[in-house]
């Protein structure tokens, strides 16, 4: 506890000296998503940050700030924060070389039937459920789209388990209309975990970044694509 509240000061001590990198105000977030947004290896309930949609890391900012998300340590952490410092937080991880290798942390193996499933509901959906296919939204190469939907590249596999469950159980709210929440509700339980573990070993070329904005079209109507740009 005294650790993150030595965190937290610094973040707010810090925040408003504008002849300071934002890097260097930003240290409170070091521990849990790495020096540099690419994530802690061994943590399996922090994602990376680098090379987001900025769009889309200011609303989740947002969220922890107004309550959209819950998370302690981070409504702690911004709950005094305005949108202009919280734009400049989205913008520089944004801005950041993006994270683009699978998760650090170990993730059980996967039968041959069970990869198999979880690349088909990846790559083509489950319409009996009327479940999209993941990559239809976050792009073929699962790398986001500008300017509201993350890449899912290199998550570990607990934080996407976790954040199905926080959608479903209506913990996590997003931009309505929430298109994750419809997906995490519709989706068979007993795929979440194998959909997850998939996911956390796949890997980009480095430097692979969000599709630009209207580079392709989502099948489902999603209020991230129409989030607030940082500018």
């Amino acid at each position: 506890m005294q650790k993150l509240l030595a965190f937290a000061l610094l973040l707010y001590a810090t925040a408003p000296l504008a002849d300071e990198g934002v890097g260097e105000r930003l240290a409170a977030c070091v521990a849990c998503h790495g020096k540099s947004g690419e994530g802690v290896r061994g943590a399996e309930y922090y994602p990376h940050l680098a090379g987001k949609p900025a769009g889309y890391l200011f609303e989740q900012l947002k969220g922890f700030r107004d309550g959209r998300r819950v998370n302690p340590q981070m409504a702690w952490l911004v709950q005094f924060a305005d949108d202009t410092w919280l734009r400049e937080i989205a913008d520089y991880y944004a801005a950041l070389p993006p994270r683009a290798h699978a998760a650090d942390t170990g993730a059980d193996a996967l039968t041959p039937e069970r990869r198999e499933r979880a690349e088909r509901l990846v790559r083509e959906g489950d319409p009996v459920r009327n479940v999209p296919a993941c990559s239809a939204c976050h792009g073929a190469n699962l790398a986001g789209l500008e300017p509201g939907i993350p890449a899912t590249v290199g998550l570990p596999a607990d934080y996407i388990v976790a954040q199905f469950g926080h959608w479903r159980d209506g913990v996590r709210h997003a931009i309505e209309p929430d298109c994750m929440r419809e997906v995490a509700r519709a989706i068979a339980p007993e795929d979440i975990r194998a959909i997850a573990t998939w996911l956390s070993q796949q890997s980009n070329p480095e430097g692979t970044r969000p599709a630009p904005a209207g580079s392709f079209t989502p099948p489902t109507s999603c209020g991230a694509l129409h989030t607030e740009t940082t500018r």
